[in-house]
């Protein structure tokens, strides 16, 4: 059921019962689910890395979740299993790309729905299901849990090469008259290639889970060292090497995956900094253009990871070549965020603080990968705490921090609100130092540790050095994970006392979302569909004339900056 407000916008009824939200194929409401998922399991994880951590700096302790439990070192591994398994799968893959892309490509692109509604539909449910028995399998015994992971795991890959179909075919399909490639936002386009990524990587791990619950559930051998030897000259292959053949299958999937993950942030960062910067983004067709090498390179440095494991004795210098080309990629987006920065307007609001320390979570991550690239560094240089720090500033932290400038940006579009400003300031400051206090630390704790060459009195003041270490991060973890409070207050106190924002578009934005009502009407953009005109980031550059909307016709007057 719809109504209508005071200006003839459609909405949806507040009749509108809880069913008929769970079987509703609407992308906006399909969208926001996905976001609702993705808050439940990022607080989740959160909780989960402030009690492995607890756990590292304290390893006699008993955990707490785990006091009532076998506390054995099975269960501490499946805890950090269950805290990837939330951060990467539905936190870092299922906000950026299926709760915000869900949402709002078919506003930005001028359509009234996804290609394949139904579809969508069944994805979610199946998102659902894979969570739900994703975490069920930690409070499993340890057999039955690993074959209700990979059931969950192969659940969410089918789940997600069903939305990559959706995506890909919406956008090469669906786009409203005069919205042709070159006009489409830097937002649409990283979506794009990140559902054509999506379709190549989660398709191996599809088969790689079925073929491993297949042996372990059937009796199959495609994982047997007997099978896979036969057509390995055996000077290449280690003997006992019974994993060789997932590992090649699962890093095809996770080293992409790392992109997956971070393609929709990058088109975010490069819509925000162009909307805030009020400039358009420098050198917009090469940042398509690095979008596109990102997803492609991305997909075949697969191998990057592996050692011994049977690859051709060359294979490593040529992944080696491939994983440093994406630094090209990399430096072309660097260098057009801080282009479209120079000079502008630049208007620091909680959305642009997220952008501009997502930039410097990039920059610093991508500083420490250099030292696990070369060897020489590596054999130094490469420890558990050290891989950890990297890891999470480039690809977890970074990637949150877009999401947040992301929900930040599109709550009004989102809501019909606006979050509050002062709050999601502080939290943001807390956030950023806390953030720096646990994984920069680690990475000192990583290159201290592997310190071979020293005396054995340097290495009994260096591990007593190390736990310092160790304890103050443990303290900036708790403080991080408590600064997401503040988060979660503006949060629900912005939704249980809504004020209505008192225009459509406050961010004076320039793409078609922001044509309409906030929050969007149900029928989007009603009877009359929209045409588009120019591309997305036609900023002008007087005081006058500050921006044209990309549906606005050029004899219409301009919007004028307020």
């Amino acid at each position: 059921m719809v109504t209508h407000d005071d200006g003839g916008n459609a909405s949806p009824s507040s009749g509108s019962g809880v069913l008929s939200r769970l079987f509703s194929t609407h992308h906006k409401t399909i969208g926001l689910q996905y976001l609702w998922l993705a808050l439940a399991s990022v607080l989740v994880g959160m909780v989960l890395s402030a009690l492995l951590r607890l756990h590292a700096t304290w390893p006699d302790r008993a955990i707490p979740f785990l006091a009532s439990m076998e506390s054995t070192p099975e269960r501490f591994a499946a805890m950090r299993l269950l805290h990837g398994s939330l951060m990467v799968f539905f936190v870092l893959t299922a906000a950026p790309q299926l709760g915000f892309g869900n949402y709002l490509l078919p506003l930005q692109i001028g359509a009234e729905e996804m290609a394949f509604p139904s579809l969508n539909r069944l994805s979610l449910w199946m998102t659902v299901v894979s969570l739900a028995g994703m975490t069920g399998s930690f409070f499993l015994p340890l057999a039955n849990g690993i074959n209700l992971w990979l059931a969950s795991a192969a659940l969410f890959s089918l789940a997600a090469l069903f939305s990559a179909l959706n995506f890909a075919t919406t956008t090469i399909d669906m786009r409203a008259k005069g919205m042709t490639l070159p006009r489409m936002p830097v937002t649409v386009w990283a979506w794009f290639v990140n559902a054509i990524l999506s379709m190549l990587i989660f398709s191996v791990l599809l088969a790689g889970c079925s073929a491993v619950l297949s042996d372990r559930l059937l009796g199959s051998n495609f994982f047997s060292t007997a099978s896979f030897l036969a057509a390995q000259p055996q000077n290449l292959v280690r003997q006992g090497s019974l994993p060789i053949l997932w590992q090649r299958l699962f890093w095809y999937f996770a080293q992409a995956e790392v992109y997956v993950a971070m393609l929709p942030c990058f088109g975010i960062v490069t819509h925000l900094i162009a909307t805030f910067a009020r400039k358009p983004v420098w050198k917009e067709r090469l940042v398509v253009l690095a979008l596109c090498g990102v997803g492609l390179v991305g997909f075949c440095v697969w191998g990057y990871h592996m050692f011994a494991t049977g690859l051709n004795p060359y294979a490593p210098l040529v992944f080696s070549v491939l994983a440093a080309s994406l630094g090209i990629p990399a430096a072309f987006l660097l260098a057009s965020w801080l282009g479209t920065l120079w000079n502008g307007r630049v208007q620091l609001n909680t959305a642009m603080l997220f952008t501009i320390g997502f930039i410097s979570l990039f920059i610093a991550g991508g500083f420490s990968g250099m030292f696990l690239a070369r060897h020489d560094l590596a054999r130094a240089a490469v420890s558990e705490e050290f891989v950890i720090g990297h890891f999470h500033l480039v690809m977890g932290v970074a990637a949150t921090f877009a999401i947040l400038a992301a929900l930040f940006f599109w709550f009004p579009k989102l809501f019909g609100c606006r979050l509050n400003e002062g709050l999601g300031k502080l939290h943001f400051w807390m956030t950023f130092a806390g953030v720096y206090a646990i994984f920069m630390p680690l990475h000192w704790v990583g290159l201290l540790t592997q310190s071979h060459v020293l005396g054995d009195a340097q290495r009994a003041a260096i591990a007593s050095a190390g736990a310092s270490i160790r304890t103050f991060v443990t303290l900036a973890t708790v403080w991080t994970v408590s600064a997401q409070t503040l988060f979660v207050i503006n949060f629900l106190y912005s939704l249980l006392h809504r004020k209505r924002a008192e225009e459509n578009n406050p961010w004076r934005a320039t793409t078609l979302e922001w044509s309409i009502a906030s929050p969007a009407p149900e029928g989007n953009f009603g009877d009359v569909p929209p045409v588009v005109y120019r591309g997305a980031y036609e900023f002008h550059g007087d005081s006058e004339l500050d921006f044209a909307p990309q549906h606005l016709a050029p004899e219409l007057p301009a919007v004028k900056a307020q």
